[in-house]
């Protein structure tokens, strides 16, 4: 039985305030995938901001859920921003190198290095 996939937006002591914190908990599959859209395109908002995703508590992502993932991308780089992806286990790690999503998300071991990824970097346009 899948699970409920919970975003929680993460209070950021760690990230400055352009950078959005997202955590994710549960199972992603194709029962849940459109609810997971809905809420994580609410908790992205309108504002422009780069994007880190902690999948930390995600325990599977089946290919309508990476879908998703891909969708959430389009709309931050669409705005200009920049999206990471931190400590996916390791199964969704292999996928993701196996298929190149890897750089395109720029998956990082943990939160602290994707925010310090993300800071690092030269800012971009809004």
């Amino acid at each position: 039985m899948t699970t409920v996939v919970h975003v929680t937006i993460v209070p950021g002591d760690d990230a400055p305030e352009v950078i959005l914190l997202v955590a994710l908990a549960g199972e992603l599959d194709y029962t849940n995938a459109e609810r997971f859209r809905h809420d994580l395109h609410e908790a992205v908002g309108s504002e422009p901001r780069d994007l880190v995703i902690d999948l930390t508590e995600l325990t599977f992502c089946d290919s309508t859920g990476i879908q998703v993932l891909l969708g959430v991308r389009r709309l931050v780089q669409a705005r200009g921003r920049r999206i990471a992806l931190a400590n996916p286990h390791q199964r969704l790690k292999r996928l993701f190198h196996l298929t190149g999503l890897a750089e395109a998300f720029g998956v990082q071991p943990t939160v602290a290095l994707a925010v310090e990824a993300m800071t690092s970097q030269t800012p971009l346009e809004t």
